[in-house]
């Protein structure tokens, strides 16, 4: 298969999965699946979209890189064409520009399929091409389909006399969501159809966040970096409609020169079988 809803694709694949992403647009990659399935991990949202300062914004699905805070004016910027793809022995890099004389925010995206198990590596970067100083974070957001769970850990119970760990909520969740679970492990949102918007966040210092449906777990790893982050602290955030739910994981925001970057790596990793028991035992 090498189209996805009228986008062109290219494929990576190993012994253990297979991997579509758009040749045109993005970076995204739009396609993830188990090597023998046709089931594809990711969301695919094709008529998802909304106006923006810059022209109407196609979300399209699959794992893309933002910038945050989120700003229309910058993190909506239409990605439909403008994309080049290099690639490379470990897989591929995509690699996005705002239009010349414009200004905005260049995004690239590393992806490296590992050769010995279920595994994906990701770099993400962005920088600044406007003509002044900004502050962003990268901001790695994966479009999941409806029907599962998501998690969020936090620090375990303990006796400290300290606040170590803080939820945040957006202004339209309530605090009864029947979706949103509080556990001694951390956090979890159902992912459900006929529901209004939902979305937290947390800072996480396991760096990990994970996505469970059908038997399948995919879990996104990372480093929990020190630093300022938006959104009051988040380094996860979880947000779910009634069309899909996205993993976010974000880096701390870096004040950037023209020119300047900042990346933040995170790897994939899917499981099946007792292993998602035994990653999610604590949450039961």
């Amino acid at each position: 298969m090498n189209n996805f809803h009228g986008h062109p694709t290219r494929r990576l694949t190993t012994d253990f999965l297979t991997l579509d992403y758009l040749i045109d647009a993005g970076p995204r990659l739009v396609r993830l699946s188990l090597k023998g399935s046709d089931t594809n991990l990711l969301g695919e949202t094709p008529t998802v979209g909304w106006e923006t300062p810059n022209g109407y914004y196609h979300l399209l699905g699959g794992h893309r890189l933002w910038a945050a805070p989120e700003e229309p004016g910058v993190t909506y910027a239409p990605d439909g064409s403008g994309m080049a793809v290099r690639e490379i022995p470990e897989g591929v890099e995509l690699s996005w520009e705002p239009k010349t004389g414009e200004g905005g925010i260049a995004k690239f995206v590393r992806i490296e399929p590992e050769i010995d198990r279920a595994a994906i590596r990701f770099i993400h970067r962005i920088t600044n091409r406007f003509a002044y100083p900004v502050t962003f974070a990268p901001w790695a957001i994966t479009v999941l389909p409806l029907g599962g769970t998501a998690y969020l850990p936090c620090p375990p119970v303990g006796e400290d006399f300290q606040p170590d760990r803080a939820l945040v909520l957006w202004p339209y969740v309530r605090w009864n969501d029947p979706r949103l679970g509080l556990h001694d492990a951390g956090l979890t949102v159902k992912a459900q159809a006929a529901m209004p918007p939902i979305k937290i966040g947390a800072f996480s210092a396991s760096g990990w966040t994970a996505y469970e449906r059908e038997g399948v777990l995919l879990f996104k790893c990372f480093e929990p970096l020190v630093g300022e982050y938006p959104d009051k602290g988040c380094n996860v955030e979880i947000y779910c409609s009634d069309k899909l739910l996205e993993l976010e994981t974000l880096a701390p925001a870096m004040y950037m020169r023209p020119g300047e970057s900042t990346e933040f790596s995170e790897i994939w990793e899917i499981h099946t079988g007792e292993a998602v028991q035994e990653i999610l035992a604590d949450f039961e």
